[in-house]
């Protein structure tokens, strides 16, 4: 499971693809409740990020694809680790 998977969202008005390493989508797709791999898989991981792009109501960010990894992420681990990156690093992942 190496290599990395396009989602292509919007970003404001505008399209654009972001990837995201296979396995982080695989994990993602786990928490999602999907089988990774799959087409529901995909559409839950491209919905969750479209989801946080639009809560986020930023359509002039750049370097999406690296902001959307540390949200994947943050999402990932757990809280109490989560809660110790953020108040360390919060700067970094806004």
């Amino acid at each position: 499971m190496y290599g990395t998977n396009r989602y292509h969202v919007m970003l404001g008005k505008r399209r654009t693809t972001v990837t995201v390493d296979k396995i982080v989508s695989a994990f993602m797709a786990l928490k999602l409740e999907t089988t990774p791999e799959t087409a529901q898989a995909h559409t839950a991981v491209r919905e969750y990020i479209q989801g946080k792009i639009n809560e986020n109501k930023d359509p002039e960010r750049i370097l999406v694809s690296q902001w959307l990894k540390a949200q994947l992420l943050l999402e990932l681990v757990d809280t109490k680790l989560s809660k110790q990156y953020r108040m360390r690093f919060e700067t970094f992942i806004v």
